[in-house]
């Protein structure tokens, strides 16, 4: 099988993504990349784990030979040279500082279950919470597109979460922690 060469790119702004990958030497590997950066591989297989954010994988051909090419080596010849002295002076170059603008992270404690109905209901009746998740906005905000995620850290899907979530005025339908839907009760 041969190795081929792959860029992953990672597009997401919050949350890393990783990628399981299979090594030209048949060891297996998962790799992160954090948000908005690019990695490079030689690898037999890429797969993206479905768990973390969305990766953009690439196959860029076979990976580069390190097979040394053939050169033709010239003759020497001696010749005279005299090597002239030059002067050179160093400007010091300003690097600015990065700064980091925080992120507002929002935690709910809802309810979820099958269907907005079942879900809906039962934050009616006295149920008890059931699933916690994170999000980057306001639940009353979301839209299909956003995700909600099962910790802090942005990076798991929320934990025991079925398809569908609800705080009682709204609903939410998930697959991992993308939002597929949202609606009202």
């Amino acid at each position: 099988m041969s190795c081929y060469y792959y860029r992953i790119t990672n597009y997401n702004n919050v949350q890393t993504g990783y990628y399981r990958w299979t090594g030209c030497t048949d060891i297996i590997s998962v790799n992160p990349v954090e948000p908005l950066q690019t990695s490079y591989v030689c690898a037999k297989d890429l797969y993206v784990e479905d768990y973390a954010a969305p990766l953009d994988v690439v196959n860029m051909g076979l990976c580069p030979s390190t097979t040394p090419t053939p050169t033709v080596t010239p003759t020497p010849t001696q010749t005279s040279v005299t090597p002239t002295p030059t002067q050179t002076s160093v400007t010091p170059t300003q690097t600015p500082t990065p700064t980091q603008t925080p992120l507002v992270i929002y935690q709910y404690n809802l309810w979820t279950g099958g269907y907005y109905q079942n879900v809906c209901e039962s934050t009616h009746v006295g149920t008890p919470s059931n699933v916690t998740i994170y999000t980057t906005k306001p639940f009353e905000l979301l839209v299909p597109g956003d995700n909600a995620f099962g910790n802090s850290l942005l990076t798991i899907p929320p934990v025991n979460a079925n398809f569908t979530i609800s705080n009682g005025n709204r609903f939410i339908q998930m697959s991992g922690t993308l939002i597929l839907n949202t609606g009202l009760c």
